[in-house]
């Protein structure tokens, strides 16, 4: 085999090793991939806090969620040009196509995850905090939980690279949803007790931590999609068997 077997002309006039090239697409996958981890993880982790500034009236905590979030922008910032240059300049074919068009998403997924947690301690900041409820606030809490429980389990979708990812979040949605429901309905049934305003922000938490699970669910379809090459079908039931 000869040398051109193995080079081509880079553009600039020198040679470019075929294999020096493949490995070098791969350590941009691998990074634009951990990227994409780390991103999550800031936001996971910052949803965490503005949940303890929720339930606990943490307002000195605010201003570092707000603050974290620039970094999670500058984040989305750096990770979509680069995966958007990936895309224009290596052509990618089959499973790395599938990656890179689905890492686009998932970076939108995360950054607006971002977003939902600093909406959240926009609320709490609105507000000047919400003081302890009886019902209300035990039901928030386990509503914190259940949503960063999913979106955890996004993040851990990303790095293990899942195909049943999908399937598994859905399903876990469930409860993430049936606690939004009772939420919204001890919202009414306190609404009067806590006055219009208030009825309305502590209805805006609901949908912003329902929207949060909503996301992950989305991470862990993007990883189905990476894997089998199909998003996940509506209906079909996940079995931990399988």
């Amino acid at each position: 085999m000869t040398a051109d077997d193995h080079t081509h002309d880079s553009g600039d006039g020198g040679p470019v090793d075929h294999q020096d090239g493949r490995h070098h697409f791969s350590e941009v996958l691998d990074e634009i991939r951990q990227g994409l981890i780390k991103m999550a993880s800031i936001v996971l982790e910052n949803t965490r806090r503005a949940g303890e500034a929720m339930t606990e009236g943490r307002l000195d905590l605010i201003e570092v969620v707000r603050t974290t979030d620039d970094e999670v922008n500058q984040l989305y910032q750096d990770l979509d040009f680069l995966t958007f240059e990936t895309l224009a300049r290596q052509q990618p074919v089959a499973g790395d196509l599938r990656f890179l068009v689905s890492a686009t998403r998932m970076l939108y997924e995360i950054e607006r995850t971002g977003d939902l947690a600093v909406n959240l301690v926009n609320i709490l900041d609105r507000e000047e905090g919400f003081p302890r409820h009886a019902a209300l606030t035990p039901l928030m809490e386990r509503l914190i939980t259940s949503s960063c429980k999913l979106l955890a389990m996004g993040v851990e979708a990303i790095d293990a690279m899942n195909g049943d990812a999908g399937y598994v979040l859905d399903a876990a949605d469930d409860e993430v949803d049936a606690l939004v429901s009772e939420f919204y309905t001890q919202v009414g049934r306190y609404s009067e007790e806590l006055g219009l305003q208030t009825a309305i922000e502590y209805s805006k938490v609901g949908r912003f931590l329902e929207r949060i699970a909503d996301h992950a669910v989305n991470l862990g379809e993007n990883v189905t999609y990476i894997v089998t090459a199909e998003f996940p079908q509506e209906g079909k039931v996940f079995d931990e068997a399988e």
